[in-house]
């Protein structure tokens, strides 16, 4: 399986050059490099300073755009739904829950605790 990072990069390259196309999400890559030092194969490590930036050329919708239909990609690449939370929850808590979901085994899974589960019910979940 893919690393979370490389799968995060993937859904959000997709939904950049998706939205942007081909020169326009070079031409982005091209100025974060230069501008926070991020490069492109880095992105999935980096979200906080990707979207930062990214908000920084955009402005706080386009970029929250951009958040919502890559996590949303995200979803579709790891095979599950995608469910709107609250508001209140910030982007990187609900990628913070995907990728706790895909490290911690499933209580109805063989080998799962009813730990991960009683913690996983607390909050709203990003992905089904």
């Amino acid at each position: 399986m893919k690393r979370f990072g490389e799968l995060l990069f993937e859904a959000t390259d997709d939904t950049m050059r998706q939205i942007f196309g081909e020169s326009t999400s070079e031409m982005i890559y091209g100025f974060m490099e230069r501008h926070v030092m991020v490069k492109r194969e880095e992105i999935g490590e980096r979200m906080e300073v990707f979207y930062s930036y990214l908000e920084k050329l955009l402005g706080s919708e386009g970029a929250q755009i951009v958040r919502e239909t890559s996590l949303r990609r995200l979803c579709l690449k790891l095979q599950r739904e995608y469910e709107e939370i609250e508001t209140y929850l910030s982007f990187l808590d609900k990628l913070y829950e995907v990728k706790f979901k895909l490290l911690v085994p499933s209580p109805s899974s063989p080998t799962g605790s009813s730990f991960s589960g009683r913690f996983l019910r607390r909050k709203p979940s990003a992905c089904n």
